[in-house]
């Protein structure tokens, strides 16, 4: 059942669904111009409660709309992959939806969130706190492929927080950025099983900083391969060509229904499935 949001942001998420244009905008706006905002939950759609962050409620009224879902394909392979005690790293997680739903259905799933936009990480962490979730940490960094201060450029929405702005008008936004590498081997957080990644094109650089624990532990990978390569100079080929670098992955894209199919040229845009050899019988 759909949590009963305050009226204006339930007209918020009805026009969101079926405005006649602005779906974004007018929603967006309506999260920001609350003149109060407590504490507000929605569900995922195995019952996980999902804070929102009010300055980016477009993304929560999608959410809402859809049944508690984001990306349900993506979602469902997700789910399917995963086994109870696995380490879970949801890289770019946004408001938290995959990290929150699937510790809520996955026993004793280890989840670790990266998300380098602090009301996002805030939101999530809010989350995880309500569903008192023990093994769920949320690291505020950006993952690339070394170590240091980097700019993030936020846009008019947050799902498109990127490297390089998508948009003529933006916010840049100072934060840490580490390696996957950094991450493991510093212990701040265990090595990975499963990551699933979307990170607005910054996907090669990531795993070019996780060139050690992908050789070392070979976790599956799920991730996204779109037009966002093209602003960032790579291929689809490139990110595979890294990937098969570290581990003897066998490639599969994720179609609408989140089945797998065997990765084929002409490679598209799409998401997909880097399977890990140790993981050949989950699939």
């Amino acid at each position: 059942m759909k949590t009963d949001l305050p009226i204006l942001l339930r007209m918020a998420a009805w026009w969101s669904a079926h405005g006649i244009r602005g779906r974004g905008v007018v929603s967006r706006f309506i999260g920001r111009w609350q003149p109060t905002k407590p504490p507000l939950f929605i569900q995922t759609r195995n019952g996980a409660a999902l804070s929102v962050d009010y300055n980016n409620f477009d993304v929560y009224a999608n959410i809402y709309n859809n049944g508690g879902c984001w990306d349900e394909n993506v979602m469902d392979c997700c789910e399917h992959l995963l086994r109870p005690g696995d380490v879970f790293y949801d890289i770019g997680a946004n408001t938290g939806i995959f990290a929150l739903d699937l510790a809520k259905i996955i026993p004793n799933l280890k989840v670790v969130a990266f998300e380098p936009q602090p009301s996002l990480a805030e939101n999530i962490r809010r989350s995880a706190e309500r569903n008192a979730f023990a093994n769920f940490a949320v690291l505020e960094v950006m993952l690339g492929r070394d170590d240091r201060q980097a700019d993030l450029f936020l846009t008019s929405h947050s799902i498109h927080a990127s490297v390089v702005p998508r948009e003529s008008k933006f916010r840049r936004l100072q934060v840490t950025m580490n390696t996957i590498d950094t991450v493991v081997t510093g212990q701040i957080a265990p090595p990975p099983d499963i990551i699933k990644i979307d990170v607005e094109g910054s996907e090669l650089s990531a795993f070019v900083g996780a060139a050690k624990t992908l050789s070392e532990y070979q976790p599956t990978l799920i991730f996204e391969a779109d037009e966002n390569m093209v602003r960032m100079g790579y291929t689809i080929s490139d990110l595979f060509s890294e990937l098969s670098q570290a581990a003897a992955y066998s490639y599969f894209l994720i179609d609408n229904a989140g089945a797998l199919n065997p990765a084929k040229p002409p490679l598209k845009h799409g998401n997909y499935v880097a399977l890990s050899p140790q993981h050949v019988t989950r699939v």
